[in-house]
């Protein structure tokens, strides 16, 4: 074993998942390419991951507590310091250790929005087998009870950090399946990146909404079907809602490259029911910031030409 990873074998746990899955979390943030210095931003991404960790192992999400081990942390050693060192609001630093455990998310980012990882075990991390070893050790050591738990962790685990590849790389999400068994993997980078792309939001209704548990209200839909193309570029995907996912692929509605949105003449105006398909008519798409990702034209033109006439 690395030396840097030894001080993951010592992590004091009341909690036995709390640490644990948010180191998890904090690891396939590095290999996703989301997290690039030893600085770690304490943002929705990262409190996601944390809590379908611990959901995975417990079964019970809305037990998860983050502001526990973001906030106890600080007093785990690391190869070469603390583990975890919040950068407080300046007004908070002189007496940061004199405060209490934080009793919420909101009371902890009052705190401290980010935090430094050890640099060394930071370093560490960067290397995907060390990445995978660590999670191996974390897993094992403090989350492994139950054989199928853990068997199901070590599986997501491996989804996760080979999307790490793909989010680095998403030219390879053109290619087409090539690997053993990829699928997973391009899936989750996919709908992590046309998530991220869009901040959340959906490109047709516009609506935004994280639960206090951190699952998202949208999802991510392809523009020409995976099995047409098998393209997963976020340029070939879009954020929706659940019911105008469900539209485009019905063909009711469609976005066409004059970034607008179109209703299939097939649904009836004049019926009440369909009116919450009709306003769509003509309204603009949401389009991500980035230019990278923004949707490709002919992605477009096959979704305005597959419309129900």
């Amino acid at each position: 074993m690395d030396e840097r990873l030894t001080c993951l074998n010592h992590l004091r746990t009341g909690s036995p998942y709390n640490k644990p899955c948010l180191l998890l979390a904090v690891i396939c943030e590095i290999q996703c390419g989301h997290i690039t210095t030893h600085r770690v931003q304490i943002n929705p991404r990262l409190l996601s991951r944390y809590h379908d960790l611990y959901e995975l192992v417990s079964g019970e999400r809305h037990r998860a507590n983050p502001w526990l081990p973001l906030w106890h942390l600080r007093n785990d050693r690391g190869p070469a310091g603390p583990i975890w060192s919040p950068d407080y609001a300046d007004s908070l630093a002189p007496v940061a250790d004199q405060l209490g455990q934080p009793r919420s998310m909101n009371q902890l980012l009052e705190r401290f929005s980010s935090a430094r990882l050890d640099d060394e075990l930071f370093a560490a991390l960067q290397k995907s087998d060390l990445a995978r070893e660590a999670c191996s050790l974390l897993a094992h050591r403090y989350l492994g009870d139950d054989k199928a738990t853990l068997e199901r962790l070590m599986s997501h685990l491996d989804t996760e950090l080979a999307s790490g590849d793909y989010q680095r790389h998403p030219e390879r999400l053109a290619d087409g399946i090539k690997e053993a068994a990829p699928v997973p993997a391009r899936s989750a980078a996919f709908r992590s990146l046309v998530l991220e792309a869009y901040d959340y939001r959906c490109a047709a209704s516009r609506l935004r909404y994280i639960t206090p548990d951190y699952r998202y209200l949208v999802e991510a839909a392809h523009l020409i079907p995976f099995s047409v193309t098998q393209d997963d570029r976020p340029s070939n995907g879009l954020a929706l809602t659940p019911n105008l996912h469900w539209a485009m692929d019905n063909h009711l509605i469609a976005p066409g490259p004059d970034h607008h949105w179109h209703v299939s003449p097939a649904v009836d105006h004049l019926v009440a029911d369909n009116d919450w398909l009709c306003r769509l008519d003509r309204q603009p798409l949401v389009l991500p910031r980035d230019e990278r990702w923004r949707p490709a034209p002919e992605a477009l033109a096959w979704r305005l030409d597959h419309l129900r006439r």
